[in-house]
């Protein structure tokens, strides 16, 4: 049963709900059921500092649920479907302590395209609690779950089912690129200017869009839509010449960035399917343990500024262009003192990391593997591990990168499925790790010992191996 609030009254009734320990106090909820409310809204207003239940069916709003104060929040066995593209469906703003939890988000149907909005944004919460959502169809090139400015908070057990859309990813305004391009893009989960998260057990994954030759030649994936007078930086000349990129594959299961800002961030246990990256890293002080990558461009990256990132027992499984991949961004810089108008900087430069005991399975036999064969062997793509040179000529070098317990291992050696048929084939990789020798700013100190790599097309490593 479909219920919009204008067509219901919703009441509230104060439960006392104690379970006692020592040391601690009585718990209270807020339950809908003794006084009448128009709207969520006005139930949450009306309640500042209480949760508030919501029971269960369809519950449609056309503004956000906005929540304001500390100690508030929402549960229950509700859907609630946002009807307007142009409203996120829940906001937490600068209040502490708010915990939203066991609820489905939704967009009605003909409106789950809702380009920059989230299922869920919070700006300046700190102890956020969001646990055990489902969030379906938020299709966004924006995070579905977006925390910006949150401290000590957590996303836990929670779904995001389709959260990407069809969007122009515009680059035109950097002088590092300044092109535009169609593009797939979106983020399941998004993480920015945070200190003290966790992201512990949530799936995210994507049915809808997904990168195959046919959705590319469909939606006219990767044309030009913006053209520079000259190349970027950082554009390839061929992307110049032909007004197309096959980088048009944007987004990530779970994005953690600002680098200069998040810190002490853990990920563990969580399920990633059909990202264009698994995991993509811009933070310090990382600990990524006991996650799922199966299928994706990229398993995972870290760059512009990402140090003492602990990646450790990892599985990624039908990653195309890289299954992990190390190296400084343009972001990256050193520290510097204050000079002229310009204020002093800290410095932000990636290393101190470490990569143990992750397994590396079905290289190249991805849904996009078709998009990166062919390419120039001499460009340092479609390797498994690769520890790369920086983006830009000042960026400082990434350093001291220990790699070690790590398994890459060849699937076509056994016989895998293609177009239906099991056949033997050769692996899809140049080398199970690549590390940059030569182009500059190259790593320094990457020390690779006690692994086992199966070879790739040019070997197990470019560089030799500590026994």
């Amino acid at each position: 049963m479909k219920l919009r609030y204008s067509q219901c009254l919703y009441t509230t009734v104060l439960l006392a709900v104690a379970f006692i320990c020592p040391g601690t106090a009585p718990a209270a909820d807020v339950e809908v059921g003794g006084q009448k409310y128009a709207t969520i809204q006005e139930a949450i207003d009306a309640h500042p500092g209480q949760m508030i239940f919501l029971p269960g069916g369809d519950h449609v709003i056309s503004q956000a649920i906005v929540i304001k104060h500390s100690g508030s929040g929402l549960y229950g066995g509700a859907r609630i479907v946002q009807d307007n593209p142009a409203q996120d469906i829940i906001r937490v703003e600068g209040a502490n302590d708010v915990r939203v939890r066991d609820l489905t988000l939704t967009r009605a149907e003909g409106t789950q395209d809702a380009p920059g909005k989230a299922a869920v944004w919070a700006e300046k919460c700190d102890r956020l609690e969001l646990s055990g959502l489902q969030v379906h169809e938020n299709r966004s090139s924006a995070g579905s779950i977006s925390l910006l400015a949150c401290r000590q908070s957590r996303v836990s057990e929670c779904l995001v089912n389709n959260y990407k859309t069809l969007a122009i990813d515009d680059r035109s305004k950097s002088d590092l690129y300044g092109f535009a391009f169609k593009a797939i893009d979106g983020t399941g989960i998004q993480i920015r200017e945070c200190v003290g998260v966790q992201v512990i057990n949530n799936r995210v994954i994507e049915t809808t869009y997904i990168p195959t030759k046919e959705n590319r030649d469909k939606y006219d994936l990767g044309t030009l839509t913006i053209m520079p007078e000259k190349p970027g930086r950082l554009m390839q000349q061929d992307i110049f010449d032909t007004r197309y990129t096959n980088n048009w594959h944007q987004g990530a299961g779970l994005q953690v960035s600002s680098p200069t800002q998040s810190d002490f961030i853990t990920i563990t246990g969580n399920y990633f399917e059909n990202a264009a990256q698994g995991m993509d890293i811009h933070a310090d002080h990382v600990i990524i343990s006991n996650n799922h990558v199966n299928r994706a461009m990229i398993g995972m990256k870290t760059m512009h500024g990402a140090k003492h990132v602990l990646i450790s027992s990892n599985q990624f499984s039908y990653c195309d262009l890289w299954g992990l991949k190390l190296m400084p961004g343009a972001l990256s810089h050193v520290a510097c003192a204050a000079a002229d108008d310009k204020p002093a900087r800290d410095e932000n430069t990636d290393g101190g990391t470490i990569v143990a005991n992750n397994i590396f399975t079905h290289f190249g036999l991805g849904d996009q593997r078709w998009n990166w064969e062919g390419r120039k062997p001499e460009y340092p793509e479609r390797n498994v591990i690769a520890v790369l040179f920086g983006q830009l000529e000042d960026n400082p070098p990434i350093t001291d990168i220990i790699i070690t317990g790590n398994l890459v291992y060849d699937s076509g050696k056994n016989q895998v499925l293609i177009d239906g048929q099991p056949q033997v084939v050769g692996p899809k990789y140049y080398y199970a790790l690549y590390v940059e020798p030569t182009r500059q700013p190259a790593p320094r100190r990457v020390l690779a010992k006690g692994n086992l790599f199966d070879p790739g097309i040019n070997g197990a490593s470019n560089l030799p191996l500590v026994p």
